[in-house]
């Protein structure tokens, strides 16, 4: 049944209860524009004009922000209204959506897009949970069918305004009343298909045949193929049927799943199965069109690291880029036109996957991501797409990572962010924590008023003089501590700083987090012993040779890997308490990958994330840098520290959780009073050496400390415990990151 003509017959008087046209009259009426897809590019046509093209440069719009998942769908009209604004003023022209929001997107939308010249479009998805795949292996098992069945009625309802759902949990829910179908671009269904489920569906429905439906059919598919062309062919029935109307169609591929052989690729799960839109056509009832979409990032798969053709591509600008010449191969394998549904890198600290050239899964400044993002663009427009969609608006804490998801307690993580996990930080726009800015590691005093102390009275004259005019950077005046949704923040006072020389002035942070664990004598040459287990040590010693190291007994990284990898040898110590062996804090990147082309191995690859760096933390000033670590002021005589809350083995810092005793419990959480923290200075033997990260006998000279010194043993003060106030609810505000700006300008030169 056609609900237009329906409604239109009968009247609105006798539809009073009819899904999804309440209250209608106060919603703008949509501009009257329709889309197709064209062997170039996306083509808009507004009534009684030309058509005309529309090169994609969009971003992709997630529901989740701090403190809620992304099920919940809990973002406000007002948030919603604010992010397209933004959206817009970043130049961008498309969003993407992975599934249904919740109505006030809609009218968001249709309030934003009113009148306007250029409106913003939508290519909405709709998505699959890939446990229900998982479960059901054959995509044609009816449960599956079902669900996105299902999905695709609610999503092409919603867009037109006329839905009603009843609540539920974990999906958006409510009363649809915005009619925003003329922006919306295309749809483009599903997720990135895991290739078991694909394998799975095509062995189980081998001699299948091919699909001959009414508005797509197939020539030649696979089983899984015929799968996709049938809920293509779906979607354009149902809306063609309710609203006579049909939009260019698509579903989600990703280079797992391409159809181009990667001799190259290392692990079989990434090159196991074959999907393609090249055996999908289109019947004679439809003339919108298809577009293949792919998930396209420079780090992931392998092959993309190791395949010569592409590592050895050169582009236009002179520059070798794996990742063009990947986009290459995929365009000219694909009959039809190509959309990069997701690209981009984020700024992280930590770091997941490297890239050949540089384009790493984290690492990055908030400008480096965005400079990257830009020159992927522009690999993207160089290989004749239909344009490409940054990943990601909005940053993500929900999110895990494969290398840190261990080490989190998984239904908290949206309550606090984690700078280690990359996923959470593709975002152009940022949820800095607090509701006002707080701690910006930038020296400045004021933000440090509501801070605790952490000493005990400390004696302004230093413990030992070694009288060669660097006391005043050795003698200690104050220890202080704070905490907010990110970070743990330390800050340490001197005498002076005027004239500080590393070579001559180092400082060493202990932490104790773990109570009943940790080493009783600590690292870098200063032969000190400690009255408690020290779990963590930061080891300030000035740019290039600042760290954060972990007791052995304590390091997440060795308890997890060392016993799987044969790159990592085996330590007699491993699962000693009080060794006094203290580890680097390393992350994964990779584990033992075999090329099978070239006839070599590349080794297990990790980095080491415990190294600090020094830098201005500041957005607002002209020095800031989004991964800085230290901040040296020596206008106030101090030095601000901040540790993020993984790299701490913290599992949950808003509710206290830490990693609990590895070797008698695994990765397991347990609740901590907070953390307890001694400092002292000392002046290296040899500050050219490689630092000693064994406990001994030391040649350093220790020369003052924030806790009582009696002899060789650092006693923690009285004082020295912070226990910060834990949060069920996080708080944070908004701000558009530095590569939301270099996105800006780059996106303000393409044609719209």
């Amino acid at each position: 049944m056609d609900r237009r003509r329906y409604l239109g017959a009968i009247g609105a008087a006798a539809v009073a209860s009819t899904a999804g046209c309440l209250g209608r009259d106060s919603l703008p009426e949509p501009q009257d524009i329709e889309s197709r897809v064209t062997s170039g590019s996306f083509r808009t046509r507004r009534e009684g004009e030309e058509w005309r093209d529309l090169p994609v440069h969009g971003v992709n719009l997630g529901m989740a922000k701090p403190g809620r998942f992304p099920g919940e769908a809990a973002i406000t009209k007002a948030e919603y209204a604010r992010w397209l604004e933004g959206i817009s003023e970043m130049n961008a022209n498309v969003i993407r959506t992975y599934t249904l929001h919740p109505p006030r997107f809609y009218e968001a939308l249709a309030e934003h897009n009113e009148e306007r010249e250029e409106p913003l479009f939508v290519l909405h998805g709709n998505w699959i949970a890939e446990p229900a795949l998982a479960e059901a292996g054959d995509a044609f098992d009816d449960s599956v069918v079902e669900i996105h069945r299902q999905g695709i009625e609610e999503i092409v309802d919603a867009v037109h305004g006329d839905l009603s759902v009843s609540e539920r949990v974990g999906q958006a829910d409510g009363t649809y009343r915005a009619d925003v179908s003329p922006y919306v671009l295309g749809y483009v269904i599903g997720i990135e298909w895991p290739p078991e489920v694909i394998e799975e569906t095509d062995d189980a429905n081998e001699g299948i045949g091919d699909y001959d439906g009414e508005y797509v059919r197939t020539e030649d598919a696979t089983p899984f193929e015929h799968w996709l062309a049938k809920r293509l062919d779906e979607v354009a029935a149902y809306e063609d049927e309710q609203y006579d109307e049909t939009r260019p169609l698509s579903f989600t591929n990703w280079p797992t799943a391409d159809h181009l052989e990667h001799p190259a690729e290392p692990l079989e799960e990434e090159d196991l199965v074959s999907v393609t839109a090249n055996h999908h056509r289109t019947t004679d009832a439809f003339d919108r069109g298809l577009f293949a979409t792919y998930h396209v990032y420079p780090y992931y798969p392998d092959f993309l690291n190791y395949e010569e053709e592409y590592v050895e591509y050169v582009a236009e600008d002179g520059e070798r880029s794996s990742y063009r010449g990947y986009l290459e191969d995929l365009v000219d394998a694909n009959d039809h036109p190509v959309l990069v549904g997701e690209f981009g890198v984020p700024a992280s600290r930590g770091k997941t996957h490297s890239h050949v050239y540089g384009f790493d899964q984290g690492g990055h400044t908030e400008r480096q991501q965005g400079e990257m993002n830009v020159k992927l663009y522009e690999h993207i427009v160089g290989a004749d797409t239909l344009g490409g969609l940054v990943f990601t608006w909005q940053d993500e804490w929900f999110k895990r990572t494969w290398n840190t998801m261990d080490y989190m307690n998984p239904d908290r993580r949206p309550f606090w962010s984690d700078v280690q996990t990359c996923e959470q930080m593709f975002g152009v726009l940022g949820f800095d924590p607090g509701d006002e800015p707080g701690f910006t590691l930038s020296g400045s005093p004021d933000e440090w008023d509501a801070a605790t102390r952490l000493d005990d009275d400390p004696d302004p004259s230093p413990l030992v003089a070694l009288e060669d005019g660097h006391d005043g950077a050795r003698n200690l005046t104050g220890l202080e501590a704070g905490a907010d949704e990110r970070y743990l923040h330390l800050r340490v006072s001197f005498d002076d700083l005027a004239d500080l020389d590393w070579n001559r002035a180092n400082t060493l942070l202990a932490l104790d987090l773990a109570p009943g664990q940790g080493n009783t004598s600590l690292p870098f040459g200063t032969g000190l012993g400690t009255d408690r287990g020290v779990d963590f040590v930061v080891h300030l010693a000035g740019p290039g040779s600042s760290r954060v190291v972990v007791d052995s007994y304590y390091d997440v990284f060795y308890y997890l890997y060392a016993e799987l990898l044969e790159s990592i040898p085996t330590v007699e110590y491993a699962g000693e308490r009080d060794s006094g062996e203290f580890h680097p804090i390393e992350l994964a990147l990779n584990r033992e990958l075999r090329i099978p082309s070239q006839d070599r191995t590349i080794g297990f690859e990790s980095h080491e994330t415990g190294r600090l760096r020094f830098g201005n933390g500041d957005p607002e000033s002209p020095e800031y840098d989004s991964l800085s670590d230290v901040h040296v002021a020596p206008a106030e005589d101090t030095i601000e520290v901040r540790l993020p809350w993984l790299l701490i083995n913290l599992r949950d810092p808003s509710r206290h959780e830490i990693v609990a005793d590895l070797w008698e419990d695994g990765i397991e959480g347990r609740t901590a009073d907070g953390v307890s923290v001694a400092a002292a200075t000392f002046a290296p033997e040899d500050p050219d050496a490689e630092p000693e990260l064994s406990a001994g006998d030391g040649e350093a000279t220790v020369t003052d400390a924030i806790g009582d010194l009696s002899g060789s043993r650092l006693e923690f003060g009285p004082e020295s415990t912070f226990e910060w106030e834990g949060w069920e609810e996080p708080s944070y505000h908004e701000r558009r990151k530095e590569s939301y700006e270099v996105i800006r300008e780059a996106f303000a030169g393409a044609d719209r």
